[in-house]
């Protein structure tokens, strides 16, 4: 299968030896902000703001990702930004030379992909074009084609082999085909190539998390517990509202984003490790390390979360937090909302497997109303924030505790299969030493262990839980959402 538009420019780009751009674009297309947010789920973000705004964007750019900075005149850049860019002049005409252009640029992106795969040999006029154009709508059916999995496991390997994997771009593809695929014979093939993925995610992890959780909030956050610094320095004087949706995958989220109003911005960030709920939701509410004697519920995030904005110079009336039970009625007043959604966590815990979540989160999604919630909230003036504390995985069973290994364990209260808290450390080399084959499976931090594999502390031959540090786990979506005026 051709590849789309977006993903032709993007390889195009790469194929630069650089990885700034300073691109004059009189067409406008790149100025277009779903071009932006397709861009930027290839890891490509794009900047037109003011000379200081793209200072700043280049000064904290992403270093595995490339950065595009949108001006009339590339001549405007001071040298030290010159001197790691390449300028380049950019044209939709360039890509899609067959088609009269002006006709072309306003289109949605899914039909100027139609166009780009579908391209006449000859040139044709702003009459051919719209005529075109025309046929191409007549001949799409509503029947959704089977997804294609030769090209996933293409795109994935080219990904894999980049001399700087971007997770955040592997890990949207990995979403957008498990969506896609749990009720369907491919759904097998495709999970195997995930776990593949993830073996190359955990060699990363282990140089890259540490500097994730010292990274800086002020672009955005790139883990949980950077969020509220993120919404402290970017919105301190907003109203915003930050919804938690306890157990949430991207994928999950993939099923939910059409459903949701306004315009979104897409990140992906990282889960606390390991991603159990007491220490990635408590990252969260707390906005920093999660303390490991901490009592995980609705009160202890409350309490967190108005203590966070006290501290930052709010006043109580302006603070609020809801868990479940959701009241928009009385919040006028109300600048910092938290929001929590618990119950997909415990249809998550309730599945045998991703098929069984599939159904179950879209019951979810019209029975919570988190799309009407999110529509009232623009309503009411606010900029909306939507994220999970974890992710989630269909594991397999490596085997349950027995005997002496149930000895001092479930310090932590996690419902999690896939990790133990001893409450000793001792006993967690005592279960290490008798269980050498589990050396490659877990990771061992004191006195706690969590599988970074597929396996689980169960019996059963396919669970869906959480608390491990696999990449579904791991990878999560943070999402502004604005209103679209």
């Amino acid at each position: 299968m051709a590849k789309g538009l977006i993903q032709h420019i993007t390889d195009s780009l790469k194929s630069y030896p650089a990885k700034v751009f300073l691109v004059e674009n009189n067409d406008r297309f790149l100025y277009r902000s779903d071009v932006q947010d397709a861009f930027g789920a290839m890891g490509i973000e794009i900047d037109h703001g003011t000379s200081m705004e793209q200072r700043i964007t280049f000064e904290m750019r992403e270093p595995d990702g490339l950065l595009v900075l949108l001006s009339q005149d590339n001549a405007n850049y001071l040298e030290d930004i010159k001197n790691e860019a390449v300028a380049i002049e950019f044209s939709l005409a360039n890509y899609v030379p067959s088609y009269h252009i002006p006709s072309l640029i306003e289109l949605d992106l899914s039909m100027l992909d139609k166009l780009f795969r579908n391209q006449p040999l000859v040139s044709l006029n702003r009459k051919e074009t719209q005529e075109f154009i025309e046929k191409l709508k007549d001949e799409a059916t509503s029947s959704e084609p089977e997804y294609n999995l030769a090209e996933f496991i293409d795109r994935l390997h080219v990904l894999l082999h980049e001399e700087e994997i971007n997770w955040a771009v592997v890990s949207r593809l990995i979403a957008e085909g498990i969506s896609k695929t749990i009720i369907t014979p491919q759904f097998g093939a495709l999970y195997d190539q995930i776990n593949q993925a993830n073996t190359a995610f955990q060699d990363a992890l282990q140089t890259s998390y540490p500097q994730t959780k010292n990274a800086s909030a002020v672009k955005k956050p790139r883990i949980v517990s950077k969020i509220l610094d993120y919404l402290h320095f970017n919105f301190r004087e907003k109203k915003i509202a930050l919804i938690v949706v306890d157990g949430m995958a991207l994928w999950q989220y993939e099923l939910l984003k059409n459903s949701l109003p306004g315009t979104k911005h897409e990140e992906v960030i990282y889960s606390w490790l390991p991603s159990i709920t007491q220490l990635s939701r408590q990252a969260i509410f707390r906005g920093d390390i999660p303390l490991s004697d901490y009592r995980q519920g609705p009160t202890s995030e409350e309490k967190l979360w108005k203590m966070y904005w006290k501290e930052k110079g709010c006043h109580a009336f302006e603070v609020a937090y809801q868990h479940e039970k959701i009241d928009l009625s009385n919040i006028d007043a109300v600048t910092k909302l938290a929001i929590v959604f618990k119950d997909l966590d415990d249809k998550m815990h309730g599945s045998t497997d991703y098929a069984d979540l599939l159904m179950l989160t879209k019951n979810w999604m019209e029975r919570s109303k988190i799309a009407q919630v999110v529509e009232d909230l623009l309503s009411k003036g606010f900029t909306v924030f939507l994220t999970s504390d974890h992710g989630n995985i269909q594991a397999k069973g490596w085997r349950g505790l027995q005997g002496r290994e149930k000895l001092g364990t479930n310090k932590s209260g996690s419902r999690s299969q896939r990790h133990i808290e001893y409450s000793e450390p001792w006993l967690s080399d005592e279960f290490m030493a008798n269980n050498p084959e589990m050396e490659d499976s877990v990771v061992k931090e004191a006195q706690v262990l969590y599988f970074k594999n597929d396996l689980s502390f169960s019996n059963e031959e396919s669970l869906v839980t959480h608390g491990g540090a696999h990449i579904l786990e791991v990878l999560i979506p943070f999402v502004e959402i604005k209103n679209e005026s």
